[in-house]
């Protein structure tokens, strides 16, 4: 679950920064090995789930986003990045598709121990009045997908609804979260 976390974190900071960053390679970066067999069993490890989620959305243009879920500190950490200030618990990116008609928010809950709940206001979009939900968490950051159970951590879809434009959703602790709102017609 921990490799998933890392994968979401690592494209919501690409998708934050796309005016400067065109094209990336997680290789060298983080272990991903997204796909494995162990014993003429294939299954997709936690990170290839966040990967998938983040693909079939097709983010197009990013979107501003507020949010207030507390932050942390990074000091002492690796050499390339020893400080980081204000680390947000719920890391929130928002992009439209192509053709405008769908919003989708990619959350990161950090959190090891505390789910987050919020109000997801949605100014500016004038939303279905129903949310589609992938969450993908487990109860472990340590938990994995093996041949023995391969779908251990799976995201599970869920529809929530909005009232006045206004999504309450609580974010399980480290856990990945895609939101997909669809324009009213």
């Amino acid at each position: 679950m921990g490799g998933a976390i890392d994968t979401a974190g690592f494209f919501n900071m690409l998708m934050r920064h796309t005016s400067i960053v065109p094209i990336s390679d997680m290789t060298g970066i983080m272990d991903f090995a997204g796909i494995w067999k162990d014993r003429s069993q294939v299954y997709g490890a936690p990170g290839y789930y966040a990967f998938r989620m983040y693909a079939s959305a097709h983010p197009s243009q990013p979107v501003a986003v507020t949010t207030d879920s507390g932050s942390y500190s990074v000091q002492h950490g690796v050499t390339r990045l020893p400080d980081i200030a204000n680390v947000p618990y719920l890391d929130v990116v928002a992009a439209l598709n192509q053709s405008g008609s769908k919003l989708t928010l990619f959350c990161v809950n950090r959190s090891l121990n505390t789910d987050i709940p919020a109000n997801i206001d949605i100014a500016h979009f004038p939303a279905t009045e129903h949310a589609d939900i992938q969450t993908l968490r487990s109860n472990s950051i340590s938990d994995v997908n093996d041949a023995d159970n391969p779908d251990r951590v799976i995201p599970v879809h869920t529809v929530e609804s909005l009232h006045t434009g206004t999504l309450h959703h609580v974010f399980p602790h480290e856990s990945v979260t895609v939101i997909t709102l669809h324009k009213a017609s």
